[in-house]
């Protein structure tokens, strides 16, 4: 009887669950919102005052640089802080407001200060340092939650703040393709304060974080800096493993920076580049929930084998684009079709459901910290290799490049297959013998 009592407990959602729950869900919410009002406007802001792509990409994925050099630091300070309102979110407060606060500085230093490089450089910086310090605090929480919750109260937390992830960034998008540019950061900046508030006021961190840490305690916490160690020593499996998931991310934050410059400089009105990128979103979550549902039917599984030709697809999606980008009715339809074939793709191979900046579990929920690690390295060299690629060629080889880089991510996958057969029949011989 005591038994069945704790089987049930386990299973039920008390009131603390479903606060933090709604509280957390809302701040991921909050969080995602920021990325596409950030994307449809600073890359903008920067090409408008002369910036190269080049530097664009760099200041992009900024946030990326702070991720790969200074997270085992950040990451060991956040574990050992202690205050009065918790180890977590008093770094939610602060950098909610600071992120809120330098993205509205950012659009009226651009207004103030026209052809201001430094200026706008050390802004946007400071943005994606913030936004680094703040998604940092935000999933620390939620894996403090987790590790709280009983099982049903994991996997609803898990669920939920995936769901509003994407919520949160669709939404953000329609609002981009409706509102006014000069808007669109203080807007979502506002937003992003508000859930990063509610979340502070709502949510009661553990007693155990609001006193003095205990000499035990500080025993288990153990501070190592070993980013670089991490680069030898890596198995070629993971290693193509890791190049795959790169490109993808990689590619996508290319394809979130530059849509919306091209699309304008192509002589489409302004919200059609956020509309592609709504379309290509939600096919991506259309082709996932479809992966998700079939995941024991014999079609997925035989998909599953053959998922890298989904790749060449797209290369040729992306070349109908480029054919026909300005007739907008087919325009959209080949954007949507592009978005189910990549969450075909990945819902099998990375589990991505928000392949773009706003994209935050694979960099601060994953148990991998090897494997993010290597992703941020490689995401900043193939994404700045992009943005070279644009200041060799110009804009108009954009939707080329973009062809390139799938067709490259076709290569990786197969040799990752092969990478993987290889290794499993070499295990299964060694099993034997």
């Amino acid at each position: 009887m005591i038994l069945l009592k704790s089987d049930e407990s386990r299973r039920k959602l008390n009131f603390e669950n479903v606060r933090d729950i709604v509280s957390l869900s809302f701040a991921v919410f909050g969080l995602s919102f920021i990325f596409p009002a950030y994307i449809s406007t600073v890359p903008r802001i920067l090409l408008i005052n002369g910036f190269p792509n080049t530097l664009i990409t760099l200041l992009i994925s900024s946030e990326l640089l702070f991720l790969f050099f200074l997270n085992p630091v950040f990451e060991h300070a956040l574990d050992i802080t202690r205050s009065a309102i918790g180890r977590r979110t008093p770094y939610l407060i602060t950098f909610g407001v600071l992120t809120s606060f330098v993205l509205s500085l950012l659009e009226n230093v651009n207004r103030v200060y026209s052809n201001s490089i430094s200026i706008l450089s050390m802004l946007v910086i400071a943005a994606n340092f913030c936004l680094y310090l703040y998604s940092l605090a935000l999933f620390g929480l939620i894996k403090d939650k987790s590790n709280e919750s009983n099982q049903t109260g994991w996997v609803m937390l898990r669920f939920q703040t995936k769901l509003w992830s994407f919520v949160g960034a669709v939404l953000s998008f329609i609002y981009c393709s409706r509102s006014s540019q000069s808007l669109l950061l203080p807007a979502a900046g506002l937003v992003l304060l508000i859930s990063s508030l509610f979340a502070a006021f709502f949510i009661i961190e553990n007693k155990k974080y609001k006193v003095k840490m205990s000499p035990f305690e500080k025993n288990e916490y153990h501070f190592s800096y070993e980013v670089f160690k991490i680069l030898k020593k890596r198995d070629l499996s993971n290693t193509m493993q890791t190049v795959e998931t790169s490109l993808v991310i990689s590619l996508f934050y290319y394809l979130e920076t530059f849509t919306v410059p091209f699309a304008e400089s192509s002589g489409l009105k302004y919200g059609v580049g956020t509309t592609f990128l709504t379309l290509q979103l939600t096919g991506v979550a259309v082709g996932y929930m479809i992966k998700l549902f079939t995941k024991k039917n014999l079609f997925s599984e035989n998909m599953r084998a053959h998922d890298h030709y989904l790749l060449l697809l797209n290369a040729t999606i992306y070349l109908l684009i480029y054919i026909t980008f300005k007739n907008l009715a087919i325009s959209y339809l080949l954007f949507f079709v592009n978005g189910l074939l990549w969450g075909l793709f990945l819902s099998g191979r990375t589990g991505m459901m928000i392949p773009s900046k706003a994209e935050r579990f694979i960099f601060y929920f994953s148990k991998e910290k090897k494997e993010t690690v290597l992703i941020s390295l490689f995401v900043i060299i193939f994404t700045t290799l992009l943005g070279a690629g644009l200041d060799g060629f110009g804009l108009n080889a954009f939707l080329p490049l973009v062809i390139i880089v799938t067709i490259s991510e076709f290569i990786t996958a197969i040799l990752h297959n092969k990478v993987k057969k290889n290794g499993d029949l070499a295990k299964e011989r060694g099993e034997r013998f």
